[in-house]
């Protein structure tokens, strides 16, 4: 359900809505003049020929605010991330220290110590960058996956939930003022079958 704004997905999902809307406003009746709407080529209604499209959209915002099962998934992942910080602080104090050996002992340290110490940052530094990278900025990384273990079961059921909604409010599709995505359309309006049986053609 969260998801990184971007202004093309916004631009994208209004547009789809706006096409939807301009297709249904076109089919209508005119006039109460009793006629049907116009067919497509083939003589088939398109599926939002028959009544209109009814949309709705959901605030995803919202839903994470008042869903406690969202509070309480999001909890966790900043109690996990927390002790990722503090291991963080752990590694940097360490490379401090050897520093401040290597500042304050300078004059008195061999050559062969001061080698070693400064041997010590060098590999102290890699590991704290190589922790960086596998904590939070691989896409594989440990707070990307536990964030996806621990919000993916909840988004499956808000979406089931937009599901039901839609089904009860004979809804044929929603979008997310949000993130700009289309988060639920009619499955009658999907044509991808008929784009692969013309391109057989």
């Amino acid at each position: 359900m969260t998801k990184i704004i971007h202004s093309r997905s916004l631009i994208a999902g209004l547009s789809f809505v706006s096409l939807l809307l301009m297709l249904g406003c076109a089919s209508a009746p005119q006039g109460g003049t009793g006629e049907q709407p116009n067919s497509s080529s083939s003589g088939s209604l398109l599926p939002w020929q028959s009544s209109g499209v009814k949309i709705g959209y959901i605030r995803s915002d919202v839903i994470q605010e008042k869903y406690p099962e969202y509070r309480d998934a999001d909890v966790a992942l900043k109690n996990e991330n927390r002790k990722w910080l503090e291991e963080v602080d752990g590694l940097e104090e360490n490379i401090r220290k050897i520093e401040s050996e290597l500042d304050d002992l300078a004059l008195i340290l061999s050559d062969e110590r001061k080698a070693e110490l400064a041997e010590e940052v060098t590999n102290s530094r890699k590991e704290l960058q190589k922790f960086r990278q596998k904590t939070w900025y691989d896409e594989k990384s440990e707070y990307v996956k536990r964030r996806k273990e621990l919000m993916e079961p909840i988004d499956a059921r808000v979406n089931d939930a937009i599901w039901r909604v839609c089904d009860q409010k004979s809804l044929d599709i929603v979008f997310d003022t949000v993130a700009g995505n289309v988060v639920y359309v009619k499955p009658g309006f999907d044509i991808t079958e008929d784009v692969l049986e013309e391109l057989q053609h």
